[in-house]
């Protein structure tokens, strides 16, 4: 058995082979896949994806997810434009959001539409791991019978295509009821199958309307696949704000990782103190110290 200073030991011999990995990262690692939602930086990626696109990775990130992926383009640029520039600076996407609606739905051959099958057959074709419904339309939270008849169909269809269909709240699935009593979220927790639908928890949005993301953790577990970090400001108006400058226990959240089902942590900043980039910079640096 390896006593502590044998381990000591080979993990400076590792951090002398691998000058950009610290004795600190071995002895504690953190996860590997901590990404950026590109929402976060939009104006800069609106007016220069490549060097917006150049400061994140210098900044450390490996992983970014963008938004609007059913659109055709990405920030102005082809699907294999956009990949080749992450691919240029050592970045991968292993998730991206995309919209749907009940318009997606064929409830006569209960099946998804062309267009959301060509968004599928897109995201498998650019290495996707995860396709992720961003949003519910306000007219959508009327059906839900409807609504996870759509997520089950388009998560069949992902999942023979390799990729996996993930949906993503915000506060409302949280505090709206459905119809029959049950929150939106207990609808999609309950009359979803889990291997083909994924929960990404904005923990931002769930501390908003006052759930703790445990309860949640502990009530179903496994679900949570993905999350957005971003922190509850300690003001009157609780605004989004960079992780570990708010009232979140993040530390205590990511020790329940593993019955969460947590494989990847996403950054995201809605407000923001100093510049969009320098945010999410500080939001990187502080998430690195909640594990």
């Amino acid at each position: 058995m390896l006593n502590r200073r044998t381990f000591l030991k080979n993990a400076a011999v590792t951090a002398a082979a691998a000058p950009f990995i610290s004795t600190e990262e071995i002895l504690n690692p953190v996860p590997r896949h901590i990404g950026l939602q590109l929402w976060s930086v939009r104006e800069d990626m609106k007016k220069d994806p490549k060097a917006t696109i150049e400061a994140v990775a210098k900044m450390g990130y490996r992983e970014v997810e963008p938004f609007g992926f059913n659109e055709g383009k990405l920030f102005g640029l082809s699907y294999d434009e956009f990949t080749k520039l992450l691919k240029d600076n050592g970045l991968t996407m292993p998730s991206t959001h995309s919209m749907m609606t009940s318009k997606n739905y064929d409830a006569g051959k209960n099946d998804i539409d062309d267009d959301t099958k060509k968004v599928i057959d897109n995201g498998a074709k650019y290495g996707l791991k995860y396709l992720i419904v961003p949003y519910m339309a306000d007219e959508d939270r009327k059906k839900m019978d409807t609504m996870v008849k759509l997520y089950g169909a388009a998560g069949k269809y992902a999942k023979k295509a390799g990729v996996r269909l993930a949906y993503h709240n915000h506060e409302f699935e949280y505090a709206t009821k459905a119809p029959d009593g049950r929150r939106i979220i207990e609808w999609l927790l309950q009359e979803t199958d889990p291997a083909e639908l994924a929960m990404q928890m904005d923990i931002y949005w769930v501390a908003f309307a006052n759930h703790n993301p445990l309860d949640w953790f502990r009530l179903y577990p496994g679900r949570w696949e993905l999350c957005h970090a971003k922190d509850v400001a300690k003001t009157e108006k609780r605004e989004s704000v960079e992780v570990g400058d708010g009232s979140v226990d993040f530390k205590g959240i990511f020790k329940k990782s593993a019955q969460a089902g947590l494989k990847h942590y996403v950054v995201e900043l809605e407000n923001y103190v100093t510049t969009p980039l320098e945010g999410v910079k500080r939001a990187r640096t502080n998430l690195l110290k909640m594990f």
